[in-house]
């Protein structure tokens, strides 16, 4: 029996252009069991939009570095280390480097994607894997994340489910790209969207035929949700 879902946001909940499907919205609203957003971003931008979607009971952020449920919240991740991290990264100049939302980010180091090559990843994570032990760098699509390589959405969905009390393999979770695969693989029922990455794909239960929030919808009613 499934007892609460978990919903990765940008291009799970979103379309492309970061614009939240409405459709989505409604049918989160109809939904009996615990809500918890998952995501690469900061705990405001999820708390936020917790209160829009207007149905949440905690959301996971920064990759899982920080768990919310009320006023309990867990914060855990090696920042030095992704710090140490950022400094190689940034001491070349062959990077259009942005970091994103550097004041509100407390476990992790992100940065967007906007002026990157797919060449510019690869060689990120070979500076990253040669420098650095202990951390790690995954791809959200929107955003590159530099963070503890123990740390993810999948212990972020181990914390909530404590919070909440209950198993973790009584959570649906519903995801599209590599930084899900952790939090898709350890949930009782993985689904990911139909516009889902290999690895997103790879680590589901269930790979819905419809894109971003059709494809979320048509996850709930697979699982009889709806």
């Amino acid at each position: 029996m499934i007892k609460a879902v978990a919903f990765d946001i940008d291009g799970t909940l979103t379309f492309p252009d970061r614009s939240l499907d409405l459709t989505v919205v409604r049918a989160i609203r109809q939904l009996s069991v615990p809500v918890v957003l998952a995501t690469g971003n900061v705990l405001c931008f999820a708390d936020a939009l917790a209160v829009i979607i207007g149905n949440s009971s905690g959301v996971i952020a920064e990759n899982g570095g920080v768990v919310a449920v009320g006023k309990s919240k867990l914060v855990t991740g090696n920042i030095a280390a992704c710090s140490r991290a950022a400094q190689e990264i940034e001491g070349s100049s062959e990077f259009n480097l942005l970091r994103i939302d550097a004041k509100e980010r407390v476990t992790e180091i992100a940065y967007s994607k906007d002026n990157l090559t797919t060449s510019d990843v690869v060689s990120l994570r070979k500076i990253v894997d040669q420098c650095c032990e202990g951390v790690t760098v995954v791809d959200s699509g929107f955003a590159l994340h530099i963070k503890d390589a123990n740390v993810n959405k999948g212990i972020g969905l181990i914390g909530v489910a404590q919070l909440l009390d209950i198993a973790v393999d009584e959570f649906a979770a519903f995801g599209d790209a590599e930084n899900d695969v952790e939090m898709l693989e350890i949930a009782g029922n993985g689904i990911a969207v139909g516009n889902a990455d290999p690895k997103a794909r790879a680590a589901a239960n269930y790979i819905a035929e419809e894109q971003y929030g059709l494809g979320v919808v048509e996850g709930l009613n697979y699982l009889g949700l709806l």
